[in-house]
């Protein structure tokens, strides 16, 4: 199964079990009359949010390249990921404005236990809902995925947050509950501004680490014909790679000669590097002395 459909089939089963978990919970915790519990079902009414944002994201990114977009459309990723990290700041500034200001007027209510329960199911099937899409996110290199896989891990932590104020309060401390709420909002927006920060970083042009350009260079210089790598230089657009170099070729060599050495280069780049987009190569003469 190819990156689209792989991004496409996860966020769709995670869309529909954020659906019944954000259902679930808002329900039992306006029943249970818990505020942690509601906020963590907001918090899985975000994760939908972000989904989608994910759906939309890898459907732009398929795109073939076209005259407005000649080096295609892999920035829609990280857009899709700073969109989603906006999101969880405000969904948990939110809350957490909301919780304090009950807090402050003393608008406490003693939970039921039925939520204390739900908060224990939600941690089980977050967490496999990161793991799995987590896991995806890495395999195809996915970065709308993989930041849509922390906000399960971050949902998960904040369910465990729930569940302990959930129990505090219904053994006696009803100041657990809010507390735990607020709690669950400054995870939201941790997490968030973390998301919001990965995907700014990624929206400038970066290189690749300094490892992976030596890399690099050193299949380059395996190609038999190439005297040298001249220069290297190399940058992200999304998850695609683009690659100018410069390689040095005996003088002697006529134009064709030189063309296939370069062809040779960027068949080998292509099947090494799979990110690879775009190579474009520049073939200078190397003179007796070694001079280009």
């Amino acid at each position: 199964m190819d990156r689209y459909k792989q991004g496409k089939r996860v966020s769709v089963i995670i869309i529909i079990g954020n659906v019944l978990l954000a259902v679930l919970k808002v329900g039992i915790g306006i029943v249970a009359g818990s505020s942690a519990l509601i906020a963590d079902g907001f918090h899985s009414v975000s994760d939908i949010v972000s989904t989608l944002a994910v759906i939309i994201a890898i459907n732009v990114a398929n795109k073939p390249p076209d005259e407005k977009h000649p080096y295609g459309h892999g920035q829609a990723e990280p857009i899709a990921a700073k969109i989603l990290g906006i999101i969880l700041v405000l969904t948990g500034a939110v809350l957490a404005f909301n919780t304090g200001k009950n807090l402050i007027s003393g608008a406490i209510n003693i939970p039921g236990l039925i939520g204390f329960w739900v908060a224990l199911f939600s941690i089980a099937i977050k967490e496999i809902m990161f793991r799995y899409t987590f896991k995806i996110g890495k395999e195809t290199d996915n970065q709308a995925l993989i930041a849509d896989a922390w906000h399960h891990r971050s949902d998960a932590i904040s369910s465990i947050a729930a569940a302990v104020g959930i129990l505090g309060s219904y053994l006696g401390y009803s100041i657990m509950d809010p507390i735990a709420a607020i709690i669950v909002a400054f995870m939201i927006i941790r997490v968030g501004w973390k998301v919001l920060k990965d995907a700014i970083t990624s929206l400038m042009v970066t290189s690749p680490p300094e490892a992976e350009i030596k890399k690099i260079r050193r299949q380059v210089k395996t190609v038999p014909g190439v005297e040298e790598v001249a220069d290297l230089k190399a940058h992200y657009n999304g998850v695609d790679l683009y690659i100018d170099l410069k390689i040095l070729v005996d003088y002697s060599l006529s134009v064709l000669q030189g063309h296939q050495i370069a062809s040779e280069v960027k068949r080998k780049i292509f099947v090494e590097f799979p990110e690879a987009r775009e190579v474009l190569i520049h073939v200078d003469p190397m003179l007796p002395a070694g001079e280009p």
